[in-house]
């Protein structure tokens, strides 16, 4: 499938089936993520994967933010990654000038959809949650203090095939000019 296609084939899924997602093949997807490229190669993300019943059931409740959630399906989602933001090591020009997590959460994204296009290449369904309790989150798993979670990709195969829905986007002259805004 060439990227535009690829691109165009990519949507956020919601409703899975229940077959479970091989933990090898989340390993290959968080091996593709990681390949990303990042700000003087930094690299600032750790990924878990979250394919077991007990700590699946750990993400689920940490979809609730005192009433805020973005992932009200969590529980049919056969497999998570959460993707938590590293320190940024970036070139000392660089650092000093911006900060060292100035890059941080953009590289994310790109590991992010790096992983989310190959998964929809090998025919499985993904959605990046934002909102989550951060608190229940460092405690389920033992995540450091100072290391924030900022991504959790649902993985799974979609539970009904076919076209993807239509992507309703904004014109290209509305989010185009050429030389000035």
């Amino acid at each position: 499938m060439d990227f535009e296609n690829l691109q165009a084939a990519r949507e956020s899924c919601r409703i899975y089936s229940n077959k479970k997602v091989p933990r090898e093949l989340l390993t290959h997807l968080v091996d593709v993520a990681r390949m990303a490229p990042s700000g003087c190669n930094s690299q600032p993300w750790h990924f878990i994967i979250v394919d077991e019943p007990e700590a699946h059931a750990k993400v689920v409740e940490a979809f609730d933010d005192h009433g805020l959630t973005g992932c009200p399906w969590g529980a049919k989602v056969p497999a998570f990654i959460l993707i938590c933001e590293e320190e940024g090591h970036l070139k000392p020009g660089v650092a000093e000038h911006y900060g060292s997590q100035h890059f941080a959460q953009m590289d994310i994204g790109m590991a992010a959809m790096g992983l989310c296009y190959e998964a929809t290449s090998l025919g499985l369904g993904t959605c990046m949650i934002g909102t989550m309790n951060q608190e229940k989150l460092h405690q389920a798993f033992g995540i450091p203090k100072e290391r924030a979670v900022r991504l959790i990709i649902t993985v799974g195969y979609p539970a009904k095939s076919g076209e993807p829905r239509r992507k309703i986007r904004k014109d290209l002259d509305e989010v185009l000019s050429y030389n000035h805004w």
